[in-house]
């Protein structure tokens, strides 16, 4: 009997975004989410950027293996890629905004990107905060929901959903005041490594192709994270290897054919470097868990 193979699931915006007047962004009040997103368990990526604003409620939300606790006024931040889901133990209201990865920079230039956000970055492993100046967050959020209602001016939409991102931004700096705006060429590395982290795992290849030598790629990858862009590279690999486990129903040759890797002897081993557990044990361990 043929068993169908499950992979993660992928939400791209064009199935959620019925507004036809804005393809490329969707914004509207976590209360009015359809039954099944509001008690949506199942893990699943999405293809686009995304915040997530609680006013009100209680749960638990899952990022990437980690477990965030949803309170009164608390924020969170997903990268396209990103594995997430979330139950709710109390009803729960705010705001979700939804921007599809190439909207920021085709409405307003190189200026006006992503990369302005390091709150969006792949190294960053801050994905929540507590906001402080919550009355100036929700004013934003409902400017931006009545404009975008209203479908009359797509300028100024697209300045509140700035304005939105930058209010995110001096509550995010707030919290975590080390952080800074990436480094341009950092963000290239990383735009070019989720591109290309499947078949291409040598630093050499991503210098090459940002134009710098290995040595300068090392040192941007040092002097922000403290570590060599191999074991960047190679980081990127084991989480996604622990999210096809976990999230998928390949079996263990098919997600090292998936990730570049027709050695399953050396996957293995290579997996077992990184974690202190072969892929069968992390796949067995992960899933008895409650």
């Amino acid at each position: 009997m043929h068993t169908e193979i499950k992979n993660i699931p992928m939400i791209h915006l064009t199935e959620i975004q019925k507004d036809k007047a804005h393809p490329y962004f969707y914004v509207g009040r976590l209360e009015e989410l359809p039954d099944d997103f509001q008690t949506f368990a199942s893990s699943h990526r999405h293809s686009y950027y995304a915040l997530f604003y609680f006013t009100e409620g209680k749960g638990t939300h899952s990022i990437d293996f980690q477990s965030h606790t949803i309170e009164e006024n608390t924020l969170f931040f997903l990268r396209p890629g990103q594995v997430h889901s979330w139950t709710f133990s109390k009803p729960v209201k705010g705001y979700a905004l939804k921007i599809y990865p190439d909207y920021l920079s085709e409405q307003g230039g190189s200026v006006s990107s992503f990369q302005n956000y390091p709150f969006f970055q792949l190294g960053n492993p801050n994905c929540k905060l507590t906001i402080h100046d919550s009355k100036q967050l929700r004013n934003d959020f409902e400017r931006l929901l009545t404009e975008t209602n209203s479908q009359t001016n797509p300028s100024m939409v697209f300045l509140l959903i700035q304005l939105v991102l930058q209010q995110s931004l001096n509550e995010f700096q707030t919290t975590y005041p080390e952080t800074s705006k990436v480094d341009s060429k950092l963000w290239d590395f990383f735009s070019l490594l989720e591109q290309n982290f499947k078949d291409q795992k040598t630093t050499s290849y991503y210098a090459k192709e940002m134009g710098i030598s290995t040595g300068s790629l090392n040192q941007l990858c040092q002097n922000e994270y403290g570590k060599s862009a191999k074991s960047v590279i190679q980081e990127r690999l084991v989480l996604e290897i622990k999210r096809l486990l976990l999230h998928s129903d390949l079996n263990i040759n098919q997600i090292a054919l998936t990730l570049g890797f027709v050695d399953n002897s050396y996957f293995s081993k290579f997996f077992k470097s990184h974690t202190a557990n072969s892929p069968e044990n992390f796949r067995l361990l992960k899933r008895k868990l409650p």
